[in-house]
């Protein structure tokens, strides 16, 4: 290191430090805001824009960025998830709302919607 700069030291907390509630809400609200944020990478929710709504009856539904099990993964979908569909069914993928698709098979339209 060069001379007449001093390297940062750092100690360790106690383990008082970790029982306090101050530790506790902080941890809160740290672990909250990651919920959120994981929350939020799937979708944005279901609006019923396109008339056809589905909703994923497996544990998790690959997204892919074409009608194919070769196209690109974007991601996947839990069980339960309502999604924005269109009526359009390639190959038994179906095109979502934003354009990704998703295997038609484990789909299930949401009674009311036209998806047909």
């Amino acid at each position: 290191m060069p001379l007449g700069i001093k390297r940062p030291t750092f100690t360790r907390p106690g383990v008082e430090a970790y029982r306090s509630w101050t530790f506790v809400v902080i941890l809160g609200v740290v672990l909250t805001v990651l919920a959120m944020i994981d929350r939020g990478s799937g979708t944005a929710g279901a609006d019923g824009s396109t008339g056809c709504q589905v909703e994923v009856t497996t544990d998790q539904l690959n997204v892919r960025a074409g009608p194919a099990e070769q196209s690109e993964l974007l991601g996947a979908l839990d069980r339960g998830t309502v999604l924005d569909a269109t009526r359009t069914v390639t190959d038994g993928f179906r095109q979502l709302e934003d354009g990704r698709f998703v295997s038609d098979t484990y789909l299930t339209p949401v009674p009311g919607s036209d998806c047909g």
